[in-house]
């Protein structure tokens, strides 16, 4: 085969080997379609994921082994093209890493389409790291082929790190706040979550910062740093919805209380939409200015706002009625004048 090739101009080489590359091309597509079609009838996806990812590097290595034999070919006619042959050496290297960072992102990408126990943040975050961490081990390997020294670019990394941590304090915490968040999991995605300074759905957990959409559509960017310092209230993770309301009596009616208090409890304690294992509780527990309060204290099953807002309407206006029937009267602020008259002796 040398020997035919040899016989033969460098022109007349690349041909032949492009030729080479067109029919491996060709082979490999038809291989890589049939074993995704066989792929589309497993029940698992993850090889159909696995199969998407190394089919682009594949090609590119096709091209790329024609493009290094075709130079190859030229080089006794074109002394520079050693040199240029010399350095695309490392070339392989940077198609099998991208195809290596594709079946990580394949395996990310199943992990979150699948339904399991594992957070799609914490899944995002493992997989960021392995990429990142790939990526600088590529790239020492590629230093120490080059010539460089691996042990100065340690210590000088080394060096260069703890300067670069003073500058760039802000930064690293965000960084280290973000990993906090991934470990601990205060919110995730999806999250309705509420502080002094700001409330809404939780986008996107970023490497520095949180995206939060407000309930007014507008999307707020917080630092990761924040949230180590500021007490955060996750509703969307609540249990139970609360009812806490206080009823106004007039002073008239006093008498009526206790028959009102007691039945307002029988109609929470009966009620198909009240949690009876939470706290439940209806007292008359003050003297007002303008009127004789009582308080209303229970837990619905929904979580659901919508849901909630219609059981506590019921609920208040069952106990509206209530009161009527016992001939009270909710009270409003009012004031009582009286006159003293003097008089004559």
């Amino acid at each position: 085969m040398n020997e035919f090739l040899h016989n033969m101009t460098a022109y007349q080489v690349a041909g032949i080997y492009l030729i080479i590359a067109l029919v491996a091309y060709t082979i490999l597509s038809l291989f890589l379609k049939q074993l995704a079609k066989h792929a589309g009838r497993t029940k698992s996806q993850l090889d159909d994921y696995l199969i998407n990812a190394i089919a682009a590097p594949s090609k590119a290595l096709i091209w790329f082994g024609w493009l290094f034999f075709s130079i190859s070919a030229f080089k006794a006619d074109i002394t520079a093209l050693s040199t240029v042959i010399k350095y695309i050496n490392i070339t392989p290297v940077f198609i099998v890493t991208w195809g290596v960072i594709r079946i990580i992102s394949a395996v990310e990408a199943y992990l979150i389409e699948k339904d399991n126990s594992v957070s799609d943040d914490s899944v995002r975050l493992l997989s960021r790291l392995i990429k990142m961490l790939l990526v600088i081990a590529i790239l020492l390997g590629i230093a120490q082929f080059l010539g460089f020294s691996i042990s100065s670019l340690l210590t000088f990394g080394g060096v260069g790190g703890v300067v670069m941590g003073f500058a760039a304090k802000d930064m690293l915490s965000n960084i280290f706040g973000g990993l906090m968040i991934q470990m601990d999991k205060p919110f995730s995605t999806g999250d309705w979550i509420r502080s002094s300074q700001f409330e809404g759905t939780v986008e996107k957990i970023g490497w520095r910062m949180t995206r939060i959409r407000t309930f007014s559509k507008n999307p707020v960017y917080i630092p990761n740093s924040i949230f180590a310092s500021i007490p955060i209230e996750t509703p969307s993770r609540m249990t139970n919805r609360r009812i806490k309301e206080v009823i106004g009596l007039r002073y008239n009616d006093i008498k009526q209380i206790p028959a009102i208090v007691t039945e307002v409890e029988n109609l929470l304690k009966k009620h198909k939409e009240i949690d009876q294992s939470q706290p439940l509780r209806v007292y008359f527990n003050y003297f007002n200015a303008s009127s004789l309060d009582f308080n209303i204290y229970a837990f619905t099953y929904t979580t659901s706002k919508d849901d909630y807002q219609k059981i506590k309407q019921a609920v208040l206006l069952s106990v509206a009625e209530i009161i009527e029937q016992h001939g009270a009267e909710i009270a409003y602020p009012t004031q009582t004048l009286h006159v003293q008259q003097d008089t004559e002796c």
